[in-house]
C-alpha cells in the first residue's frame, strides 16, 4: 500500500525517549556538579548551583528538542 511508513520497533523507540531523558538529567547533574565546586571555591554558596542547575536544565532540554524533533519530511514539516 502506498503512504504507509514503516514504525521503528517499540524498543528502539524506548531506546531513544529513554537516551534522551538520561541526557537530560545528567546534564543537569553535571552543571549542578560544576555549580557547587565552583560555590565552594569561590563561597558563593548556592548562586553558581543554582545557575548550573538552570544551565543543565536548558542545555539537556535543547538537546531534546533538537533531537526529539521529526525530520522535515517525516511529517510534511506542516504543510497542507
Amino acid at each position: 500500500m502506498r503512504g504507509e511508513e514503516k514504525r521503528p520497533s517499540l524498543p528502539a523507540e524506548l531506546g531513544r525517549y529513554l537516551g534522551a531523558g538520561m541526557t537530560w538529567a545528567l546534564s543537569t547533574l553535571l552543571f549542578v556538579w560544576v555549580g557547587l565546586k565552583v560555590d565552594g571555591w569561590l563561597g558563593t554558596r548556592p548562586v553558581a548551583t543554582l545557575v548550573g542547575a538552570f544551565v543543565g536544565a536548558g542545555a539537556g532540554l535543547y538537546w531534546m528538542i533538537r533531537h526529539l524533533q521529526p525530520a522535515d519530511g517525516d511529517r510534511g514539516a506542516g504543510k497542507g
